[in-house]
């Protein structure tokens, strides 16, 4: 069993929930199988949400939007990307021995419209979040008490939170955050603005928190690709 057979929704819909500013993306291509992950939508500053293409194109490692595969706890797998509108970039990653996914969602050149950078501060509704993932429905897994994310030094918001079943002898990692990595000169940031928001699951016995919460404080932009490159090929770990 692949990681990504505890995520498979069959069919691959696209649900979108009226009202909402994130349509719930249910639809990710990764040898025959697809994982099921709730997407954001980036709005296109009339209220709109961009559509997401449904399916995701396998990329080199060293192609990635941000440094997550160079401070990655685990070694990386897979790494997919797909691209809508208004360059908004997403990559998906899954892990070796471990169940579930990552997501990095961000907006090239902009923000996040509200609607996604309210609900990333919301506690209810990141539960709501958590609690709809496929793998924890299946599993029925209990979510715990979520937990605020703080930078200590960018402008984020988010939360994660702990799974649990009485089942399984393993620990499941949630987290919903959003970021403003990049500042423009050529336009002013409101406060709560977000560019970036990191969203997934990840379930193992051997699933480490503390590593995965300095891997979010870490995160970045790549801005150089050879000095990037360079870096991963000097890493013992987190390499495909």
């Amino acid at each position: 069993m692949t990681a990504f057979e505890d995520n498979a929704d069959p069919k691959g819909q696209r649900i979108s929930e009226p009202g909402r500013g994130w349509p719930k993306v249910l639809a990710a291509a990764l040898l025959l199988l697809l994982a099921a992950c709730a997407a954001p939508g980036a709005g296109d500053g009339s209220g709109r949400t961009i559509a997401m293409p449904d399916d995701w194109n396998q990329i080199d490692i060293g192609d990635a939007d941000l440094n997550l595969p160079l401070n990655s706890p685990f070694e990386i797998s897979e790494l997919r990307e797909r691209v809508g509108g208004h360059q908004l970039f997403e990559n998906l990653y899954t892990f070796h021995g471990l169940s579930g996914f990552v997501v990095t969602s961000r907006v090239f050149f902009g923000q996040f419209a509200d609607n996604p950078a309210r609900e990333v501060k919301d506690r209810q509704d990141f539960l709501r979040y958590a609690r709809s993932l496929p793998l924890v429905e299946r599993r029925k897994l209990k979510v715990g008490t979520p937990r605020v994310f703080r930078h200590p030094e960018l402008r984020s918001s988010g939360f994660y939170a702990k799974a649990l079943s009485e089942l399984r002898h393993e620990d499941c990692f949630i987290v919903r955050i959003g970021y403003l990595l990049v500042d423009y000169n050529s336009f002013e940031a409101e406060p709560g603005d977000i560019d970036t928001i990191v969203y997934g699951l990840l379930c193992s016995d051997r699933l480490d928190e503390a590593a995965l919460l300095t891997l979010l404080t870490e995160l970045q932009v790549v801005k150089d690709r050879d000095d990037f490159r360079k870096a991963l090929s000097q890493r013992g770990i987190g390499t495909i």
